[in-house]
């Protein structure tokens, strides 16, 4: 009997500490690298080492594990920090996704989506307060000001929206009336207003629209189709409308593609307005210049890339650049071509694997769109901010651990009944 009360003891801690360790990453993680890369390398570390075994269920990681074998060579002349901070980036997604998985042995589905829709709200609440101790009020119009005073926020109220709005059926259990639904949506609406994110509204876009086709497609049937489309219809003429504005966000809208992508890059200027773009150009030309070798394994953790014009820092003017916007141009300096090919096949086999798992099944609909539009939305952010290599992106690769392999036990289930 005392084995038992000791067992259920450390499963409540152990519980205890995963709910923790999740509002740690929604709270403290913007910014704060320990916290994003830390809290779930300590958690996946833990549960391995405590079951080898479960290493069995977490195949579907060799992809990204054979990333961390092909940077695995050290240069001559590359900075130790720099390949620890390599180390640390390429190995985030791996923790991440562990981290979800666990959580899914030990909290179901429901209890999983309302902690995301809480601690979502918990964080906007708590960028308004920093908001508030930034202007000395809360009521801000000039949304450039909060996301430059402030940041760009987490992704973590996009998530609360989304399931707030399209899996509203998950979260009755809970003792939450419709007036206190409807205050978090709104908390978390003007949160991400407040961010000014180019990437997190088009990152609410990849979770609400494929969520709302199946809710539309569900409910109605074929007049289901219709009305997504309708929908679809005055969401476009929404955003031409706002783009033909001249706010801070539509401009900033406007200059996505030059600010992405490599265009004119000929003078200082041009460079200060495009720095992205710039940073794309550069690793490109890293890239090229290497040899055969260089270019199908990349240059290993720790290699830099040289810029012409120098980054300014706080305190530093950098020349050589460890890390860069695009996370594709990332993988491609680090670990060369076949880089970039284990990480679009990790994608693939993400989405081939939940296609497979919910194929058929009505029930695992929204889990299957909720794996694709959390596999689009990380790749997507592969172009502007580091993608999943980036701390902003460990709750997209924690629920992407957590659904994926929810799918996989109902499948397993359901053949072995």
């Amino acid at each position: 009997m005392e084995d038992k009360n000791e067992r259920t003891y450390l499963s409540k801690v152990e519980y205890a500490g995963l709910i923790f360790g999740l509002l740690a990453i929604v709270l403290f993680g913007y910014r704060n690298q320990v916290v994003v890369f830390g809290v779930p390398l300590i958690i996946s570390c833990y549960f391995i080492g405590k079951n080898l075994q479960e290493l069995r269920n977490l195949t579907v990681l060799l992809p990204l594990a054979l990333l961390l074998i092909l940077g695995t060579r050290v240069g001559t002349g590359f900075h130790y920090i720099h390949i620890l901070r390599d180390y640390a980036y390429f190995s985030s997604p791996l923790a991440a996704f562990a981290m979800g998985y666990f959580l899914w042995k030990r909290m179901p589905f429901n209890t999983f989506l309302f902690c995301l829709v809480l601690f979502g709200t918990l964080y906007s609440l708590f960028y308004f307060l920093q908001v508030t101790l930034e202007y000395d009020t809360l009521f801000m119009a000039n949304t450039k000001q909060t996301r430059y005073g402030v940041g760009t926020g987490m992704p973590h109220p996009v998530l609360a929206v989304t399931i707030i709005i399209c899996g509203s059926r998950f979260l009755k259990g809970f003792n939450v009336g419709a007036l206190q639904w409807l205050a978090c949506l709104c908390i978390n609406l003007l949160a991400i207003y407040y961010f000014a994110s180019r990437v997190y509204y088009f990152t609410l876009l990849l979770f609400l629209v494929p969520l709302l086709y199946d809710a539309f497609v569900s409910r109605y049937r074929r007049a289901g189709n219709y009305l997504f489309w309708v929908f679809v219809a005055v969401l476009v003429v929404g955003i031409v409308m706002m783009l033909r504005g001249d706010s801070f966000i539509a401009e900033k809208l406007k200059s996505s593609l030059a600010e992405m992508f490599i265009g004119e890059l000929d003078n200082y200027e041009s460079v200060i307005h495009n720095w992205r773009a710039y940073e794309l150009y550069e690793a490109v030309s890293t890239f090229l210049n290497g040899n055969i070798l260089q270019k199908v394994f990349g240059f290993g953790f720790g290699m830099t890339v040289y810029l012409k014009y120098g980054l300014l820092m706080p305190l530093m003017t950098l020349s050589h650049i460890p890390i860069f916007h695009n996370g594709f141009a990332y993988v491609l300096v680090k670990t060369g071509l076949l880089g970039i090919v284990l990480v679009l096949f990790f994608s693939a086999l993400l989405l081939y694997k939940g296609y497979t798992y919910a194929k058929g099944e009505k029930e695992q609909r929204f889990k299957l769109f909720l794996l694709a539009s959390s596999v689009l939305s990380f790749n997507f952010s592969m172009l502007v901010v580091n993608g999943f290599f980036a701390g902003e992106s460990c709750i997209l690769v924690i629920l992407t651990g957590y659904v994926y392999s929810a799918l996989r036990d109902d499948y397993k289930k359901r053949m072995a009944a």
